[in-house]
């Protein structure tokens, strides 16, 4: 009995891994035409969780990632688990959301998410929206993701740029955002089911 159990547990998984590898395949990511953005609009309707095909269009070949994006809104009432920092006055104006890149692995359940949530700095994420003049950018591991009022630009990191919105999410280019070279390219960010964020 337990050996039956055993074997319909390894094709439900093969079947889940099927099908995870068929939603990757169908997924096409193609460069952003140009951006469709029309000012003003407000860039915290991004919030959510989003599959991301990244696509590296550095190297002899193209590179596609499959990332999983979550991203929450910020509040005035935010503080640093770890210097206990508040943002700066008007912050969520030019911060919106604040989030978080993961390989797409696994089964994202509601205590999963939470405990990437929970684990989180908010005024210092590994994910940053930031919205000014006109455009909309991701802040993904810069010296630019603090909300304490303080202005870094060099370094490593990447900046993800908004330049389309549609019905089933955004898509856009990245670049390297300091002085450290990094991948350039383009992504797609498909919105999943929407978990209250």
């Amino acid at each position: 009995m337990a050996s039956m159990h055993k074997r319909i547990l390894a094709t439900v998984v093969l079947l889940l891994a099927v099908v995870f590898a068929n939603i990757h395949a169908q997924v096409r990511c193609q460069p952003p035409a140009k951006s469709n953005l029309k000012a003003p609009w407000n860039p915290g309707m991004l919030a959510g969780e989003y599959r991301v095909v990244w696509v590296s269009d550095t190297g002899s070949r193209r590179r596609t990632e499959h990332l999983r994006l979550f991203l929450w809104r910020t509040s005035m009432r935010d503080v640093s688990t770890r210097t206990h920092k508040y943002p700066p006055q008007n912050d969520t104006l030019t911060h919106p959301l604040y989030g978080d890149i993961v390989p797409d692995s696994g089964v994202f359940t509601k205590e999963r998410v939470r405990a990437l949530k929970d684990a989180i700095d908010p005024i210092y994420p590994p994910v940053l929206v930031e919205s000014a003049r006109g455009t909309t950018v991701l802040l993904v591991g810069t010296v630019g993701n603090a909300r304490d009022g303080l202005i870094g630009l060099d370094g490593a990191g990447i900046g993800m740029w908004v330049k389309e919105i549609g019905q089933t999410g955004f898509k856009g280019t990245f670049e390297p955002w300091g002085i450290v070279v990094e991948d350039k390219g383009h992504y797609c960010a498909i919105r999943e089911k929407r978990r209250g964020l």
